[in-house]
């Protein structure tokens, strides 16, 4: 790793990486009510989970080589590059919209392909970036605030989207993708200043021997999993019960907003209680909502979808406070590094997830997909509640130890 020293200020590093995110997850989130009335997609269950998977998988590909470039060169570069992919991700899901069978699904692909690139840059060098400029002490609470930005697009992106495809058609939402894009790529090259290098190297294979990694990856990992499993199927299962593009959107929204509501309060059980147990709760929770959300009933479907969004947040709660220990166990500390990790536990979450779920969902339809994702969420909280833990600076049941 090349440390970097960066000119920009602290306040602008958090304004313009929760710009960036907010984005992201903006037009993440405005396909998924749209997918039920997209020719390309044609209601099959296997194409949405796809249409996700990639958008993961790219996500997953680029992720280290980001994370080298920013330890190298700082974060500039890699966040004034991620706008190319923004910019080609927003036109390519514009012209796929109303095109029918390969051509379109391979616009569709494509498009998804270039945001995940695009993410991978400003998650990377986003997070990194709040780092490099903001002590420890300070780090959690802004982080915070950044990440609220992605509750923000996930709560926005499918409601907007829902509403101005019923309202202007099915290009609208992309209009105000256009705009916001345009605006978050003079928040980059106005507010990120240019970085000095100094030569230490941190390679990969010292920052995977940190302190917690195992639990790290697991948690973030599942908690990724738990949010994208329902996007691909729960969108058909409710245009299924009747519920149009707008409350599909609505009923994403609500659950967005779940998971925001229960941040705060994660991260403050977490603190308290350790890491494991809040995983646990959150496990447990997300069991429930999975359960409920496969009923034949739109009100249960859409309940089960916001208990499943609650209990996700509980799940990922824990990661702010493993990811500052993992990046700053070097010396330099290795923010590009250990936040790219970051990224690939919770993409490899996003990748598996919807190809699961629709994969699934094609062999036993929604119902018994969402009973086993109930199942693999119950286990996941009853080894967490089983697992020995460190609380509050003093053992639980076991000493500390580093897991790899």
């Amino acid at each position: 790793m090349i440390q970097t020293v960066t000119a920009t200020r602290p306040g602008a590093a958090v304004a313009v990486t929760a710009i960036a995110l907010g984005v992201d997850m903006f037009l993440y989130g405005s396909i998924v009510p749209l997918l039920p009335g997209l020719p390309a997609v044609h209601g099959s269950p296997f194409i949405a989970g796809a249409l996700f998977a990639v958008y993961a998988v790219a996500l997953l590909g680029a992720t280290p080589f980001i994370g080298v470039w920013v330890d190298r060169s700082g974060p500039r570069a890699p966040m004034l590059a991620g706008l190319v992919g923004l910019a080609a991700a927003t036109v390519l899901f514009a012209a796929s919209i109303d095109v029918a069978g390969a051509t379109g699904l391979t616009l569709l692909l494509l498009a998804r392909a270039a945001q995940g690139i695009a993410a991978a840059a400003s998650w990377t060098s986003g997070l990194a970036l709040i780092a490099a400029t903001h002590e420890p002490e300070r780090r959690g609470r802004v982080m915070g605030l950044a990440l609220s930005a992605v509750g923000a697009g996930i709560l926005l992106g499918p409601a907007v989207s829902g509403l101005l495809s019923d309202a202007f058609g099915r290009h609208a939402p992309f209009l105000v993708i256009a705009v916001l894009a345009a605006a978050d790529a003079v928040a980059r090259i106005v507010l990120i200043k240019g970085t000095a290098t100094l030569d230490v190297r941190t390679p990969y294979r010292v920052i995977l021997r940190g302190p917690r990694i195992g639990l790290l990856v697991a948690l973030t990992a599942t908690g990724a999993a738990a949010i994208a499993f329902p996007e691909p199927v729960l969108p058909l299962h409710l245009d299924g019960l009747g519920l149009g593009t707008t409350g599909i959107g609505l009923a994403f929204a609500a659950a967005a907003l779940g998971g925001s509501l229960a941040a705060p309060i994660a991260g403050l059980l977490t603190d308290r209680t350790g890491a494991s147990r809040v995983a646990g709760i959150g496990a447990a929770v997300t069991a429930i909502g999975f359960l409920l959300s496969g009923r034949d009933s739109t009100v249960w479907s859409v309940t089960g979808l916001v208990v499943v969004g609650f209990g996700a947040q509980f799940v990922l709660a824990p990661t702010l406070v493993l990811i500052g220990a993992l990046a700053e166990h070097t010396r330099p500390a290795a923010y590009g590094a250990a936040y790219a990790i970051y990224n690939l536990a919770y993409t490899g979450g996003l990748a598996v997830a919807p190809l699961a779920a629709g994969s699934t969902a094609n062999a036993l339809g929604v119902p018994t997909t969402t009973v086993v994702a109930a199942a693999l969420a119950a286990l996941v909280a009853v080894v967490m509640f089983t697992r020995r833990q460190k609380v509050g600076g003093t053992l639980a049941a076991e000493p500390p130890r580093v897991e790899a």
